[in-house]
């Protein structure tokens, strides 16, 4: 009787040279008919059977194939993707800025963790690019000395994709590249997951709806023939940013300021408030709206879309559109009248 049963498994499968070698000896002695088998014909086909059926290989990853292939372009010129890591090694990335302050508490445990695992572990710092740029980055690599790859993230490509929406900002992928982790502390859960990885532990997988989305269209349609001014804020960047960037803190007070005022006086302008989503819901928009006495539409930009496509990378800043074309666009609110005079020529 001629039996044929296929089952694959791979090198780095638990048990899977233990298993490979029991199909390999087993065949031997059925084909050879030996009188002394090692394995029983009976005790092959029950076995196989039972693998067959309750065996299940490892997953390809749960990412689309345009987020594997997303570039990061690190410091050093090099350019990684997840796709090249797939079945190499796991996967740490953290979304982090230089005036955000947890994430500068966290970066001795982060250099921590790159310093543990290395070995098994590709660990990559993505600097945020919001309000930041390189010498800040280099400041906070050599305060903490840190010594894993770093990044900026200056189109905002990475943050879209990842939907990122405050930071300090925590993704683990296992080896092939399934995400297994999102969450902004660095606790016990995270480092259990990390552990476990690295020596390619089972770790439970995110649902489809945890991962990660690229978005594409704006939300705001602005091809009506009518001039739009959109202003891009946050309702942290007055208070939060004081210590750290007390010049951006200053310029957020005062540019709300000048566009309620703005927004009185042109109206032939359709003014449009577009507030980070990053730390911020319907009751931090709420306060910031009675704090300033806002008058024109605001709403915050939750899927992010506005902020990645007009390239925003500092705060505030004041765009006009028509028909999708940019006819202006500043983020110094300085000076009122100068600012009034350019907007009068539009």
């Amino acid at each position: 009787m001629n039996v044929s049963l296929k089952c694959h498994f791979r090198q780095s499968d638990f048990g899977g040279n233990i298993l490979a070698n029991f199909f390999k000896f087993a065949k031997e002695d059925i084909v050879n008919q030996s009188s002394q088998p090692r394995f029983s014909y009976s005790s092959f086909i029950i076995i196989c059977l039972f693998l067959c059926l309750f065996y299940q290989p490892v997953k390809a990853s749960n990412l689309p194939e345009k987020l594997l292939t997303l570039p990061i372009t690190l410091l050093s010129g090099e350019v990684i993707t997840l796709k090249a890591l797939q079945g190499k090694k796991s996967l740490y990335l953290k979304f982090w800025a230089t005036w955000c302050v947890p994430c500068q508490e966290q970066m001795p445990h982060f250099e921590q963790i790159h310093q543990r695992y290395q070995d098994d572990l590709m660990v990559i710092a993505i600097n945020l690019g919001l309000n930041d740029d390189l010498a800040e980055v280099l400041k906070s690599k050599a305060k903490f000395g840190l010594s894993m790859p770093l990044a900026i993230d200056k189109s905002g490509d990475l943050a879209q994709a990842f939907r990122l929406k405050g930071t300090p900002y925590h993704l683990l992928f296992d080896q092939q590249m399934n995400l297994v982790h999102i969450g902004h502390k660095a606790n016990s859960v995270l480092d259990n997951k990390i552990a476990l990885i690295s020596q390619q532990g089972r770790v439970d997988l995110m649902d489809s709806l945890a991962q990660p989305q690229v978005f594409s269209e704006p939300v705001i349609k602005v091809n009506d023939d009518k001039l739009h001014a959109l202003y891009f804020s946050a309702t942290w960047c007055d208070w939060y940013l004081k210590d750290a960037r007390s010049a951006t803190a200053k310029q957020c007070v005062a540019g709300q300021n000048m566009v309620n005022d703005f927004s009185q006086t042109f109206n032939n302008m359709q003014w449009q408030g577009v507030i980070s989503r990053l730390w911020t819901g319907e009751p931090e928009l709420a306060q910031y709206v009675k704090k300033y006495k806002i008058m024109h539409s605001i709403s915050i930009d939750t899927s992010n879309q506005l902020f990645h496509h007009y390239g925003i990378k500092n705060l505030p800043r004041l765009v006009i559109v028509k028909n999708g074309t940019i006819l202006f666009e500043t983020a110094n609110f300085s000076d009122q009248e100068k600012l009034k005079a350019q907007l009068s020529l539009l």
